[in-house]
């Protein structure tokens, strides 16, 4: 017997799609293919990648690798490979590939390779369409900033025989091509349809009357989203797709949606004229098709409408519970909702400027309708951060404000997740670090499916000195948002940096100012600092103030909080030691 090794390690596991009626077509010709595959393919492919096979399984192979950014590049290569040796095979006669990889602690013994690392990986496999791969959480965290891979959430999964949820992704690449005709519902194992409501267009061109199918956009995802057997993609994700030119299947593909709704309104005079269309995302076939001409008024009715023919199309039975309790709009006043709906627009954008256009215009709608809770939910979220910022003459009113709104949002609707928003952002502003963390748990407990407020959750627990649980939160937002906000990487980068993971860190902001350009170089000069490289700290100071060049540490730290009293004056030391005013 051979000493045993304990490591960690990559693991990628492999089965043949269809092998079992292959084999009883033609078994020669089957087993053939395979081998094939793997000496033409497979073999040359881990090797030069640094791995090594370890086991062959029939109709498969389990390979591992020292690293998981090696192991994903190795199963990309090996389904692009795969689809060029594919192209023009009859399909009952393709070689096709499901992999799975997971990093794990393994423990190698005479060669053969044991334990969760492996179990995980042959668990993930099945999970992969043909052609492509899923892969753990863990492996995601390593690789998403060091691969050109994208990864699409599939949510936490219980895995046959292990103890532990695994929160798992499938893997999107150019090089490799989605199956056709594959189902996006039994491949992502959901029992719920999944719907993706893309922004309404305005045929019109009309800013002025943009709002307005932005707002019947909003009010649908709200309003679907409290279907329990319906899943419904996040309104950051949807809103992504704005002004963009795409097919149901590829939104289906990035998003993990089995349905695409869109459609158009445009207003003349007092007058609403909608469309809308229901699309399998997989089959590109037109579900249901409606088209409205009302009265601007009777919008709200429209909107029932639509969310009812919905749930009819896609089978979805709702209980009587269910449909007394849906609200098909924020607010019940067309005049308010109108005005709501362009500080909604407003409230996307953080600035200065965006931000006082919100507040206006959710002062206006709560002229129109002083009762709804929606409205002073928003005007909190809006005063407080105003207040954060420092973008008001009078910081105590605005946080004054904010409580005000909050707290009468709560009267009117004490299951309203936003007004604990407002109040977690306002504690946050009067470094009640352990208030602030808790409202924000009582509104992602309300909103379960809120990716904000988990991220926003994610940002009060960091600097409650709760990093490790606001990691795994800013995974959480991540994961329910799949075209995340580059800010999520700044929140997760923030935590990372909290909980000293600062390799973590410095990939993560890395990735934030990749795709947001000037964004995350603050946290990323401290983990330098943190990480004792003075030199790479100083560079990135350079580009902060390239970036922006009025930065000073002193505007900086007032937008700072923290539950350990030494880290602010530290980290203002870090700064100006990296050059920064």
């Amino acid at each position: 017997m051979g000493r045993a090794e304990r490591k960690l390690a990559a693991i990628v596991a492999a089965d043949m799609v269809g092998f079992s009626a292959q084999m009883e077509a033609d078994d020669l010709a089957t087993l053939g293919r395979l081998k094939d595959a793997r000496n033409s393919v497979v073999d040359p492919l881990v090797d030069s990648h640094g791995g090594r096979v370890f086991k062959t399984t029939g109709d498969g192979f389990i390979a591992e690798f020292g690293s998981a950014v090696d192991a994903l590049s190795c199963a990309v290569a090996i389904q692009a490979g795969m689809a060029e040796r594919n192209a023009g095979v009859e399909r009952d006669r393709a070689c096709v590939f499901r992999i799975g990889l997971s990093l794990g602690d393994v423990v190698v013994e005479e060669g053969d390779v044991f334990g969760d690392g492996v179990n995980v990986a042959a668990r993930l496999e099945p999970l992969a369409p043909p052609g492509g791969i899923a892969v753990s959480g863990v492996v995601r965290d390593q690789a998403r900033n060091r691969t050109a891979a994208r990864f699409q959430p599939l949510g936490p999964r219980r895995l046959k025989n292990i103890a532990d949820t695994v929160e798992v992704y499938l893997v999107q690449s150019d090089a490799v091509p989605a199956a056709a005709g594959e189902d996006m519902r039994s491949r992502h194992g959901e029992a719920r349809p999944t719907l993706a409501v893309l922004p309404f267009e305005d045929p019109s061109g009309s800013e002025d009357r943009e709002h307005i199918a932005d707002g019947l956009t909003e009010d649908l995802i709200t309003t679907l989203s409290q279907i329990d057997a319906l899943s419904v993609i996040g309104r950051k994700s949807a809103f992504a797709y704005k002004n963009r030119t795409v097919t149901a299947k590829e939104v289906g593909w990035e998003v993990g949606a089995g349905f695409v709704l869109t459609g158009g309104a445009r207003v003349s005079g007092d007058r609403v004229r909608v469309t809308v269309q229901l699309t399998d995302a997989v089959t590109e076939a037109l579900v249901w098709s409606a088209r409205y001409d009302r009265r601007l008024e009777d919008i709200f009715g429209v909107q029932d409408e639509i969310v009812l023919t919905i749930a009819t199309a896609l089978q979805v039975e709702l209980t009587e519970g269910e449909q007394a309790a849906l609200r098909y709009t924020t607010v019940d006043n067309v005049s308010a909702w109108i005005e709501f709906t362009k500080g909604i627009g407003f409230f996307r954008t953080v600035s200065q400027a965006t931000y006082r256009s919100a507040r206006a215009a959710f002062e206006r709608a709560l002229k129109h309708d002083p009762d709804s809770a929606q409205i002073h939910a928003m005007l909190s979220c809006t005063h407080a951060i105003e207040a954060r910022f420092d973008w008001t003459e009078d910081r105590g009113r605005s946080l004054d404000l904010a409580k005000e709104h909050a707290d009468r949002a709560l009267a009117l609707d004490p299951e309203n997740a936003d007004a604990w928003g407002g109040h977690g952002y306002r504690f946050m502003c009067l470094d009640r670090l352990e208030d602030s963390a808790e409202a924000y748990g009582k509104a992602v407990a309300l909103a379960p499916g809120h990716a904000d407020l988990h991220a926003l959750h994610a940002l009060a627990l960091t600097f409650a000195g709760r990093a490790e649980e606001a990691v795994r939160e800013a995974e959480t937002a991540m994961r329910l948002n799949p075209l995340d906000p580059g800010w999520y990487c700044g929140v997760l980068g923030h935590a990372y940096r909290y909980a000293g993971r600062l390799d973590d860190a410095i990939a993560t902001l890395t990735d934030y100012d990749r795709r947001s350009p000037g964004f995350g170089l603050v946290d990323l000069v401290l983990a330098y600092a943190d990480k004792g490289e003075p030199e790479a700290a100083a560079v990135q100071a350079q580009r902060l103030l390239a970036a922006r060049p009025a930065f000073t540490i002193e505007a900086w730290a007032k937008t700072q909080n923290g539950a350990e009293p030494d880290r602010l004056a530290r980290d203002r030391a870090s700064l100006a030691a990296a050059g920064l005013p």
